[in-house]
C-alpha cells in the first residue's frame, strides 16, 4: 500500500537566508555575553566562530539563489570576507599571538569591509530588492562597529562591543527574515 500523503518540502523562500545568517551572530554574541572572560583570546575565538559560521551560511544561501538574483552576489562576497577573517582569527589563536592589536585589526577589518560592501549594495538596490533596506541597516551597524573599535583601548571593551554587535545584528536579521515571511511579496513592477 502506497501513501498518498504529500511530501513535506524543506522550508525555503526569501525569508530563510536572514534567519540562517542570524544563527552564527546570535551564537557568538550570546557566548560572549555569558562568558566572564572577555580576553583577546575569547574575542578571537568568537570571531572565528562568527566568521566561519557566517561564511558557511552565506555561501550556502548565496549558491542556492539564482545567478540573476543580486542578493546571491552579495552573500558570496560577504562569505569570502567572513571566511578570511574567521580563518585568520584561527591562525592567530593557533600560533599563540592573541592580543588586543590583532583582535582590533581583524574585527575592525571585517567591520570596514563587510559594512561598506553591504551598505553600498543596499543603496544601489533600493527599490529593486526587498533586502535593500535591511542591507543598509546592517551595513551601517557593521561600519559603526569599526568606528567604535577605533576608540577602544582594552580587550574587555573590544570583546564586549563585538558581542553586543553580534547580538543586535542577529536579532535584527531574525526580525527581518520574519518580516519578509509575513509581508506581501515585492515584485519588480511594484517596487518601481
Amino acid at each position: 500500500m502506497t501513501s498518498t500523503a504529500p511530501a513535506v518540502a524543506a522550508p525555503s523562500g526569501p525569508w530563510l537566508p536572514p534567519i540562517l545568517r542570524a544563527l552564527p551572530a546570535v551564537a557568538a554574541g550570546l557566548a560572549i555575553t555569558f562568558t566572564a572572560d572577555h580576553s583577546s583570546t575569547v574575542g578571537l575565538g568568537m570571531l572565528a566562530l562568527f566568521g566561519l559560521g557566517s561564511a558557511a551560511v552565506l555561501l550556502i544561501t548565496g549558491m542556492r539563489m539564482p545567478r540573476t538574483e543580486a542578493l546571491g552576489g552579495l552573500h558570496r562576497s560577504l562569505a569570502v570576507i567572513a571566511a578570511v577573517v574567521g580563518a585568520l582569527a584561527l591562525v592567530v589563536l593557533a600560533v599563540g599571538a592573541a592580543g588586543l592589536p590583532l583582535l582590533l585589526l581583524l574585527v575592525g577589518g571585517y567591520a570596514v569591509l563587510a559594512g561598506a560592501l553591504e551598505l553600498v549594495w543596499g543603496i544601489r538596490h533600493r527599490g529593486r530588492s526587498a533586502f535593500a533596506r535591511d542591507a543598509m541597516v546592517i551595513g551601517t551597524g557593521t561600519a559603526a562597529l569599526a568606528v567604535v573599535l577605533a576608540f577602544v583601548g582594552d580587550p574587555v571593551s573590544a570583546v564586549g562591543f563585538f558581542g553586543a554587535y553580534a547580538v543586535i545584528i542577529g536579532v535584527y536579521l531574525v526580525i527581518a527574515g520574519l518580516s519578509l515571511k509575513w509581508s506581501a511579496p515585492v515584485t519588480e513592477s511594484t517596487a518601481s
